[in-house]
């Protein structure tokens, strides 16, 4: 399976993303002429610097054993999110999301840490994939995490779990009659999750359904970013123009509305370049998990497929207007050493995979 074309395709559009994101938030950065180290711009080049060794990294060593470590994991991720809960540093919007002066944010790792743990424990209990008690399980299991990144709170982060932890159930099979019951459980809670918003998380999604409610307060980022896109029409305003995010009125023009940013500056043509690049990222993604003949590499990269596939196409969903502000970073283009370190780390994983042919013990230019 090694030198196949889709490894070196992956590569090339893992490389033509990075440097979008860096072009991206050069763009839209109130401080890009400033000094090294100051701008955002200078920021997103660090951390692709570093996301790329992750990538590198996690590309070379034996993936097999990561999986088996699937426990470890686990107890490291719940316990960096039990952290942020008591030590916590808080954001702008009042969340507590992160560790080490603002540097670390333990729910972006949280994904690959579920992904990895779930392809341990669906793998070591193949023979029960459509049996309730492996469900019951695994459901408690995926929740811990998910109710700790909640409380933070995050909610686009937890509903990432939630669909790496579906993921996980789709991948190995569960029956129809699994499905329809979990979708009923589903639909007959969903109502009660209303309790457990924040206030701010409810005027969202209420603006969203009617975003002139509120134009100035919870249905402004919605409108400004529709603007945004519509002032861009089919070819842009131009590089380094348009009112929107030149002139500040379109906020987090940097992170989770950095594709509003983007389409007014290069239109339609130029947000297609995006939504193309990640639609074939994805699909590199699932044609490794499909011709993985491991069952650990197969979940691995089928969960970290998903999880890709969730996120980009939630945030654009989010930047169109079709979908309520969740607060999912766009990836490897919103600004975010988190994100982009995690993100790179997980393709490098999905290369790892690819490369390896199966194999549970393997080298790659060492």
């Amino acid at each position: 399976m090694e030198n196949k074309v889709e490894d070196k395709a992956m590569v090339l559009v893992l490389i033509a993303l990075s440097l979008i994101g860096v072009l991206a938030v050069y763009s839209v950065d109130p401080l890009r002429g400033e000094g090294w180290g100051e701008s955002l711009f200078s920021r997103q080049i660090i951390w692709n610097l570093i996301g790329w060794v992750a990538f590198l990294f996690f590309s070379q060593i034996d993936y097999y054993q990561l999986v088996k470590r699937g426990w470890l994991w686990y107890f490291l991720m719940v316990l960096s999110l039990g952290a942020v809960l008591i030590f916590g540093e808080g954001d702008e919007t009042g969340s507590r999301r992160w560790l080490f002066s603002q540097s670390v944010q333990p729910s972006e790792g949280a994904k690959v840490a579920l992904a990895l743990f779930l392809a341990h424990y669906f793998s070591e209990q193949r023979e029960s994939f459509d049996f309730w008690q492996l469900l019951i399980k695994s459901g408690i299991l995926s929740f811990i995490p998910l109710v700790l990144i909640f409380e933070e709170p995050d909610l686009g982060s937890s509903l990432v779990l939630l669909v790496i932890w579906l993921g996980a159930l789709f991948v190995c099979g569960f029956s129809a009659k699994k499905w329809a019951v979990i979708g009923g459980i589903g639909g007959g809670l969903l109502p009660l999750s209303w309790v457990f918003l924040e206030d701010y998380q409810k005027d969202r999604l209420l603006s969203f359904i009617d975003p002139g409610r509120d134009p100035l307060g919870s249905g402004y980022h919605i409108l400004q970013s529709q603007i945004a896109i519509g002032a861009g029409g089919f070819t842009g305003q131009g590089w380094l123009s348009g009112t929107q995010s030149q002139l500040y009125f379109l906020p987090a023009r940097h992170t989770d509305f950095i594709f509003a940013s983007w389409c007014e500056q290069l239109g339609f043509l130029g947000g297609m370049v995006i939504i193309f690049l990640l639609g074939l990222l994805s699909y590199l993604f699932l044609v490794v998990a499909l011709r993985s003949p491991n069952l650990e590499g197969k979940i691995l990269a089928s969960l970290l497929g998903i999880s890709l596939i969730f996120q980009w196409t939630v945030n654009i969903g989010i930047n169109l207007g079709v979908m309520p502000v969740t607060g999912i970073a766009l990836p490897f283009i919103s600004y975010g050493g988190s994100s982009l370190v995690v993100n790179l780390a997980s393709a490098g994983l999905v290369y790892n995979i690819s490369k390896s042919g199966g194999k549970e013990s393997w080298k790659l230019w060492i």
